[in-house]
């Protein structure tokens, strides 16, 4: 070219660009748009003998700088066509040529890759041409090494290439009827191939040099009997086919072609055979009869031929495969057959395009929109498919998450963190958050907390208030545990454990495997873990983390004290653990008096501010007399709700439980003066409103009442509401035992009216009914009639009773 390559974006398809003397001077020069045939060579011979095909050969046309590769242009029967030749042999060069030809001629709407193959016998002979098409369920080229080597050293394949265009099929169907009908024109194009270009003839055209080993090793008699038998045989035939008529003419014509084959085993000028059927393509070279054997039993045997470039094409290129056969694929492979076979499948791609008319080929969509839909379509797939993996793996994952959960029986504190957010009353807590206190622990320059105070205060609201800014704040992995006097699955180290257990496991951290260990290690979850165990773990997963903050709420419901303050104390002084910070709450109790002050420091030990929770306790009144509807249903003067909002307020003394009873004593009064009568009575201390509290309830229900309670106060769980109206709907008084269906009670909130203030329902997965305060149960338990044997043979006749009259009817339950 004249100018550089920095200054000329394109460059051209051939540096020979002037005619030589072997070489016909050009005649068009078409744009690249105008050729919609590809034509994919992967030996210089198999290009020459394409270019020996061509009817006319056009002028080079300007390539784009990043297509390395080297074209040849020119038209056959009507089409124009590409030929380009692969720089080396292997499925991945053939992608790479017929992408950069498909990008550079972007009006291809298919091609031929046509070339040498190695041959399968005895279904075809050297000379012969395979074409690919689908049989069975392959679509006419397979990859043979693609696949997946599994554990028993078994090869499996795997995967899918792409059928032929349906305009090449139905023309290479066309040219079988062609065959039958008039015969194959490829030894006419052979013989135009001699005249146009000698230099070819000795190699590429039909030679007394080309000999078949298969046929010669058929035979072990010498040139020289076989002519002998043959001459002999000629008089033989002749009174054979006057004797028995015309159909015995072509078995011994047949029996001719043999005898003059095997006489030299040179190629006989027959016509050149055409099969149909399966390719075998891969990266690797087939050259022993043992391989090629297998190979073809495999794919049931299918094979016809097997080669090293089809199977990259297929998937980027729609193609169809033409193959003259030049060897048997054994250990006798040679390449004096090349040329020639090069030439008869060139040959039958110029006969099979002859067939193809073309209109039908402009129709057809190109090569590049064609792929680019299959990329984009593959792609689809692809997100699909990585979609489909996540979710199966995350269901697979939340599987094996249940059975971790089942086996810890972890207990799980977002009950209890919900019930106290319910209780909070917006803009309550603050105080806490800004203190100097919070702010250096939360910072880390206070390693551990301990926010103590008197029953009622608040404690559990403020701790879920606590965590509710480290989530937002996000400040690492935080961990949270609330004992709870009410649930005795929350009242022990063990629990405690294996509830942080779950929670480090459930947080999807890659220090969940110490866990798994375990698991496996108790006969995948047949067995359970001791404390000691549990607490292993535990560390172990603490140990893998960066940072971590966990509150552990109201010690003081714990039944294992002594065995918490062992496990704090290890955190604490462990060397490994100095990034995990406590925050404990819990009532000023001799035990946490004596232990964690000199383990945390004074300094870390904060009683909660009295003022700034009466100060909460007085906007908390405040909300409730302007919300609550038996305040607001009531024509209370100004003056009264001041009056209430004071005392109320005031004489809390840090004391939310209390302020809460005097609201709901209040709520129930039924006119003004009994609010007044209320006012000027108020009970000091929670002990005393909890009196005032039982002694209110009716005569009549009392006796339901307490049962009640009692099961509240001993049983290890909280009770459902369909559970307590069970309780309540059975008697044990000796005159009337049993279970009365008709005392169940209608609505299921009737259930407060039995024990007002001293219960609360939670709503978690079901209703339950719980005891409204650990000082309730305090209370409670100082009243002989709650101590453990009576209230033991209250609940035990309770359920005898209720088994017995049922009588394991089910319809009676109904």
């Amino acid at each position: 070219m004249a100018e550089s390559s920095q200054s000329q974006p394109e460059q051209s398809v051939s540096g020979q660009d002037k005619p030589g003397p072997d070489r016909p001077p050009c005649q068009k020069r078409l744009q690249h748009d105008a050729y919609t045939i590809g034509w994919v060579c992967a030996l210089p011979k198999e290009q020459t003998a394409a270019r020996a095909m061509l009817d006319e050969e056009h002028e080079p046309l300007p390539i784009p700088r990043n297509d390395h590769n080297s074209y040849t242009l020119g038209s056959i029967r009507g089409h124009n066509v590409v030929i380009a030749c692969l720089p080396s042999m292997g499925t991945n060069p053939a992608a790479t040529v017929a992408t950069s030809m498909i990008n550079t001629f972007q009006s291809i709407r298919f091609g031929l890759m046509v070339g040498v193959g190695g041959g399968i016998p005895p279904k075809v002979n050297l000379g012969d041409v395979v074409v690919s098409q689908p049989v069975a369920d392959y679509h006419g080229v397979i990859q043979w090494d693609m696949g997946k080597l599994e554990r028993d050293g078994r090869f499996v394949h795997t995967g899918s290439l792409n059928r032929p265009p349906n305009a090449l099929l139905n023309a290479s169907n066309q040219l079988k009827s062609n065959h039958e009908m008039y015969g194959s024109q490829i030894n006419e194009y052979l013989i135009d191939m001699e005249r146009k270009f000698p230099r070819l003839a000795p190699k590429y055209t039909r030679c007394k040099c080309l000999q078949d080993p298969l046929l010669v090793s058929e035979s072990s008699w010498s040139p020289r009997e076989v002519y002998f038998l043959s001459w002999l045989w000629e008089p033989i035939i002749a009174i054979i086919a006057y004797l028995l008529g015309s159909w015995a003419i072509d078995l011994v014509n047949e029996e001719n072609v043999r005898l003059s084959d095997r006489a030299d085993g040179a190629r006989a000028p027959r016509e050149v055979r055409v099969h149909h059927g399966l390719i075998a393509s891969g990266n690797k070279v087939i050259k022993d009869a043992k391989s090629r054997d297998l190979l073809d039993k495999k794919y049931g045997g299918h094979l016809l031929c097997v080669e090293m470039e089809a199977a990259g094409l297929m998937n980027d290129f729609p193609c169809i495969v033409i193959r003259g056969i030049c060897d048997y694929a054994d250990s006798g492979k040679e390449k004096t057959w090349q040329e020639y076979a090069a030439a008869v499948a060139a040959g039958y791609a110029k006969e099979l395009l002859g067939c193809v008319q073309p209109s039908v080929v402009d129709a057809e969509d190109s090569a590049k929109a064609i792929l680019e839909k299959v990329h984009q379509g593959i792609e689809s797939v692809q997100r699909t498919t990585a979609a489909t993996r996540a979710t199966t793996d995350s269901i697979r994952s939340d599987l094996h998450t249940d059975k971790i959960k089942r086996w810890l029986c972890a207990p799980d504190p977002s009950s209890n963190i919900s019930h106290a957010r319910t209780l909070r009353h917006e803009g309550t807590g603050e105080w806490l958050l800004e203190s100097p206190g919070f702010q250096a622990w939360r910072s880390g320059s206070r390693r551990h907390l301990w926010l103590h105070g008197l029953a009622g205060c608040g404690k559990s609201v403020l701790s879920a208030t606590v965590l509710d800014n480290l989530t937002n704040g996000n400040d690492g992995l935080i961990l949270s545990f609330f004992f709870d006097f009410s649930d005795a699955a929350k009242q022990t180290l063990e629990g405690m454990l294996r509830s942080l257990a779950f929670q480090l496991y459930d947080s999807g951290l890659d220090s969940a495997n110490h866990l798994d260990t375990s698991f496996q290690t108790h006969r995948d979850g047949s067995e359970q873990p001791t404390t000691k165990v549990l607490w292993g773990v535990v560390f172990k997963m603490l140990v893998a983390q960066k940072k971590v903050s966990i509150v552990l709420d109201a010690l003081d419901e714990s039944r294992t004290r002594e065995a918490v303050l062992k496990w704090i104390k290890d955190m604490v002084l462990s060397p490994e653990l100095v990034h995990v910070q406590l925050l404990l709450t819990g009532r000023p109790e001799s035990e946490f008096l004596r232990d964690i002050p000199p383990l945390i420091g004074r300094q870390n030990c904060l009683p909660l501010d009295k003022q700034a929770v009466n100060s909460d306790i007085r906007s908390w009144v405040t909300a409730q007399l302007s919300q609550r509807s038996d305040f607001i249903q009531k024509p209370l003067s100004q003056k009264l709700l001041e009056e209430i909002r004071k005392k109320v307020g005031d004489g809390a003394d840090g004391m939310f439980r209390w302020a809460f009873c005097q609201l709901d004593s209040l709520g129930q009064c039924p006119y003004e003066e009994a609010i007044e009568e209320a006012l000027e009575s108020l009970p000091q201390d929670l002990d005393k409103t909890y009196e005032r509290m039982f002694e209110s309830i009716p005569t009549k229900l009392k006796s339901d009442a307490i049962r009640l309670l009692q099961f509240l106060v001993h049983s290890k769980r909280p009770l459902t509401l369909a559970e307590v109206k069970e309780v309540i709907a059975t008697k044990i008084e000796n005159d009337s035992q049993g279970f009365y269906k008709k005392r169940r009670l209608f609505c299921e909130n009737e259930i407060l009216a039995y024990c007002p203030s001293l219960v609360t329902v939670v709503h978690t997965d079901v209703e339950e009914l719980y005891l409204a305060h650990f000082s309730v149960k305090e209370y409670l338990l100082e009243n002989d009639c709650f101590k453990t044997v009576a209230a033991s043979i209250s609940i035990t006749r309770t359920c005898l009773a209720y088994l017995t009259d049922i009588n394991g009817s089910e319809r009676e339950m109904m």
